[in-house]
């Protein structure tokens, strides 16, 4: 259970134990626990996944526990769509890695708390869709042999894919959870901390020189965010970003650092599609997707600016923007 604190039969531990929010937000027993907590999303916000510690008795789990809905009062108290999404993948990768060290009997029957089933080890086609990371060449259907709508799949993949399920639900969980106003006074200093921390992130630039992602339009800024925080990006919003930095000066070292954060990050594979597509080492050098084609793949983000109504392309937005700033 302090392995996967997410799960149902956590939930259920938690609730008999008849511990309040009150006592775990002040009683000197659980003080550590709040320190954990602190730490889960510190670890999220600076590496990407949450940290590991040890587990030598009773104590040490209870407290790990306790410290995981801690922690998301943390992440939901400072209303960050960034750090949801950042936090909900870190505790995702630490799951993962427990998981590749379960047994086969362990991993079916944690599949099921995602509504999946295995057969041995075979995935109904459906589920594998569902979680399985398409955007990389292996993961493609088409490379998976299929018998009778069921995959075969290894431990590791298993694993791999339960944590693109784990992440989706505890991001769906974090979007609506409402943390009380007496764990924001608690975590104040902590809360003001991590809001500093990511406020240099968003504002940093990606790169050396005059390309700031503050002048970026919103489908940009939103898929550099969605790369930051070390969520995998489809083909299309992959393509559209590495046209669009190539078009604004960024060189293929600075892109590749970019998506060097995203799960699954393979350089020599990352770097020879960014050189295809910036005609480095083909015949073509693509230029950016106009908004026409961004709104056809799902790219265009709901919450635009006035801005976003006066132009057809994201390069069109970014000169404008540099234009007032001039």
């Amino acid at each position: 259970m302090a392995r996967y604190p997410f799960l149902q039969e956590v939930k259920e531990w938690v609730k008999n134990e008849g511990v309040s929010v009150n006592e775990i937000l002040h009683d000197e027993i659980y003080e550590r626990a709040r320190d954990i907590a602190i730490q889960r999303v510190n670890d999220a916000v600076k590496k990407a996944v949450v940290g590991e510690r040890a587990l030598l008795n009773e104590t040490d789990c209870i407290m790990e526990i306790f410290s995981y809905p801690l922690a998301r009062m943390i992440v939901s108290s400072i209303e960050s769509d960034f750090l949801r999404r950042r936090y909900a993948l870190a505790e995702a990768k630490k799951a993962y890695n427990s998981l590749k060290n379960e047994d086969n009997g362990f991993i079916r029957k944690f599949a099921q708390e995602f509504g999946i089933e295995l057969v041995e080890k075979k995935i109904h086609f459906a589920d594998y869709l569902k979680y399985a990371p398409t955007w990389h060449e292996k993961w493609k259907l088409v490379n998976r042999p299929l018998q009778k709508g069921m995959i075969d799949m290894s431990k590791i993949e298993m694993a791999r894919l339960l944590q693109e399920a784990i992440r989706k639900k505890l991001e769906q969980e974090l979007l609506v959870l409402y943390s009380p106003p007496e764990a924001r006074k608690v975590f104040q200093g902590a809360i003001l901390e991590i809001k500093n921390s990511l406020q240099k992130d968003e504002e940093k630039d990606v790169q050396t020189g005059n390309a700031t992602i503050l002048k970026f339009p919103p489908c940009m800024r939103q898929l550099v965010s969605a790369v930051q925080s070390g969520i995998n990006v489809p083909h299309s919003g992959r393509f559209s970003l590495v046209t669009f930095l190539h078009s604004i000066g960024m060189d293929t070292d600075e892109i590749l650092a970019l998506f060097s954060q995203s799960p699954d990050f393979n350089e020599e594979k990352t770097r020879y599609q960014i050189e295809h597509i910036t005609g480095k080492i083909s015949s073509t050098e693509y230029i950016p997707p106009k908004c026409s084609s961004l709104q056809t793949w799902g790219l265009c983000p709901h919450e635009k600016d006035k801005l976003c109504e006066k132009v057809n392309h994201p390069l069109s937005y970014y000169r404008l923007k540099w234009r007032k700033k001039k």
